[in-house]
């Protein structure tokens, strides 16, 4: 079989640009998801126990609570909604690049300006080492429609796993606060009415936003998981040899459609967790991408 140029040319100039560009976006959307956690669960929390503890600043208390949703709803949100649009459409155009299929505009609507592109570009701080060999080396041995699928179903795999995990943490960490406040409570001999009052009304917001960002991540690990099987179904095509090019190649802009309007409207993930998960999750996906070409010939 004919092989394909992925592993040298999504180490490029072109290609590292457009991934550096696609970090930068997504760091600022994480700096709005943070400011939009404080403005709607860690600032009120702290005015409902200022609130209960000094009455006479209750009015200030409420129109600060007031001011900050409102801020929220105005700005955060809209540039957050944003930011992941436009970070999308940067991934897009890597992707289309890369694996070498066409821009879909009734799926994604007009490419990115170059200008929003080299202005995140040169703003991101972290250099390149952990953007190199983004999707594994190997396919470089498959012609391209058949690499083009093995990066669509790493791609939807990785995602997937990493929201599973991240939405563990987050139950997890829901756990032990509620574990720790009962535990404070009884160590201070709160009784019942004065444990709901000042510690455990005031948390309830955070463990709330916990558990509804971990369902959301599990939701969206699901939808992932749909779309990986229909890659896994045509895998199973590719591999008994029933796959035309033609047809891989227009099964695979569909399977891109999908994974862009997961990336527009998926939650984000905080980046100390994605670290963690990380280098063990790029290990099992290179190793899975190696089985996957002996499948068809391919060592």
């Amino acid at each position: 079989m004919t092989g394909n140029t992925i592993p040298e040319r999504q180490n490029s100039r072109e290609m590292m640009r457009l991934l550096r560009a696609r970090s930068e976006i997504y760091r600022r959307a994480v700096i709005m998801q943070k400011a939009q956690l404080c403005c709607t669960v860690v600032v009120p929390v702290i005015c409902a126990i200022v609130g209960l503890l000094a009455p006479a600043t209750r009015p200030a208390v409420a129109a600060l609570s007031l001011a900050l949703v409102l801020l929220d709803i105005g700005l955060i949100d809209r540039s957050l909604k944003k930011g992941l649009k436009t970070a999308a459409l940067v991934c897009e155009a890597f992707d289309c690049a890369l694996l070498e299929m066409p821009w879909n505009r009734f799926a994604t609507g007009k490419p990115v300006d170059p200008e929003v592109v080299a202005n995140a570009d040169r703003r991101w701080p972290k250099g390149e080492a952990k953007l190199e060999n983004w999707y594994p080396v190997i396919v470089g041995k498959a012609p391209i429609h058949v690499a083009r699928v093995v990066c669509q179903r790493t791609n939807l795999w990785y995602d997937a796993k990493l929201r599973e995990d991240y939405g563990r943490y987050l139950f997890l960490g829901a756990f032990l606060v509620v574990a720790a406040l009962v535990v404070a409570g009884l160590a201070v001999k709160l009784d019942f009415a004065d444990f709901v009052a000042t510690i455990l009304a005031p948390a309830t917001p955070i463990v709330g936003w916990a558990i509804r960002e971990a369902f959301r991540q599990r939701d969206a690990a699901e939808a992932q998981r749909t779309t990986k099987s229909e890659a896994d179904a045509l895998w199973e095509l590719i591999v008994l040899g029933d796959c035309p090019t033609d047809e891989c190649t227009r099964r695979s802009r569909e399977f891109q459609n999908s994974i862009f309007q997961r990336r527009v409207g998926n939650p984000l993930i905080f980046p100390m967790i994605y670290d963690r998960l990380r280098d063990d999750m790029e290990q099992d996906m290179n190793l899975a991408a190696e089985v996957l070409l002996r499948q068809i010939g391919i060592d």
